[in-house]
C-alpha cells in the first residue's frame, strides 16, 4: 500500500506523523502543502483544510488523530499504545492535552506575532481561521504555563509520561512542543534560521521550562531515529 502525507514540514501536527511512521518504519512519500495558496486545493481533494493528510493509496486516512490510529491499527509493532486499559487511556490524554490544547494555544502567540509584524495575507488569514483575539491569545497563555508548568513536573520525575516506555504520549507531546518552546536544534530537526526564529514564545526561555525542553532533545535523540529534514 503506497502512503503519502501532505505535510506542513514545520508543523507540529506533521511531526507527529512522521515521527509514527518513521518509529513503524512504514515507507512513504511526501508532498509538500502551502498554507493559503493550497487550501482550497486540499479541502477540495481530502475534505481537510489543514496538513498534515495522511493518504493510502489515493485514499484519505485522516489528519494526525485519525492518521496515528490507522497506523496503530495496521502497524502495531513496535506498539506505541499500551494494552493495558488504564494506560491506554492516559496515553490518549495526554495526546489530547497536546494537540487540543498545548500546540493551539501557542498557535494564537505565533499569530499574535504576526500580527505585531504585520506579516500579511498571513496574519489575517490565520486570524480568522483560528478564531484569534488578543483576549483569546491571553487566556491561550494563562492555560498553556499551567500546563506547561505540570509537564515539566512529569517528566522531571520519569523519563516517560506513561508507564515505563516510550508510547504515543512521549511522541505527540515532544512534537507539539514545537510551538510553545521552540523547535528541537538543528541537529535534530533542520530549519532555516528565519523560520526557526518564528517558533518558540518568550516564555521559552524561562528557567522553569528548561526541564522540558531538554526532556523533548533528548526524547529526540533515544526515540527519533534519525535527524528531521524537509523532503
Amino acid at each position: 500500500m503506497a502512503l503519502e502525507l501532505i505535510e506542513l514540514y514545520p508543523s507540529p501536527w506533521s511531526e507527529r506523523v512522521r515521527w509514527v511512521l518513521d518509529v513503524k518504519g512504514v515507507p512513504y512519500a511526501r508532498r509538500a502543502y502551502q498554507p493559503i495558496a493550497g487550501e482550497a486545493e486540499l479541502r477540495r481533494t481530502t475534505g481537510i483544510a489543514t496538513a498534515p493528510v495522511l493518504l493510502a493509496d489515493g485514499d484519505v486516512v485522516g489528519d494526525s488523530d485519525a492518521a496515528v490510529d490507522w497506523l496503530e491499527a495496521r502497524h502495531p509493532t513496535p506498539a506505541l499504545l499500551p494494552s493495558d486499559p488504564g494506560l491506554c487511556a492516559a496515553v490518549r490524554a495526554f495526546e489530547v492535552a497536546a494537540t487540543e490544547a498545548l500546540a493551539p494555544f501557542a498557535r494564537l502567540g505565533f499569530i499574535g506575532r504576526m500580527k505585531a509584524m504585520d506579516l500579511q495575507p498571513l496574519a489575517d488569514h490565520f486570524a480568522t481561521k483560528y478564531g484569534w483575539s488578543p483576549e483569546v491569545e491571553a487566556r491561550g497563555e494563562r492555560v498553556l504555563r499551567v500546563l506547561l508548568a505540570e509537564l515539566a513536573a512529569a517528566v522531571a520525575a520519569r523519563p516517560y509520561l506513561v508507564g515505563d516506555g516510550f508510547t504515543r504520549a512521549d511522541v505527540t507531546v515532544a512534537a507539539m512542543l514545537g510551538a510553545p518552546l521552540g523547535l528541537p536544534p538543528d541537529e535534530l530537526f533542520v530549519l532555516e534560521p528565519p523560520m526557526r526564529a518564528m517558533f518558540g514564545l518568550p516564555l521559552a526561555e524561562e528557567p522553569a521550562f528548561a526541564p522540558l525542553r531538554r526532556w523533548r532533545d533528548e526524547l529526540y535523540r533515544r526515540h527519533r531515529g534519525r535527524r528531521v529534514e524537509p523532503a
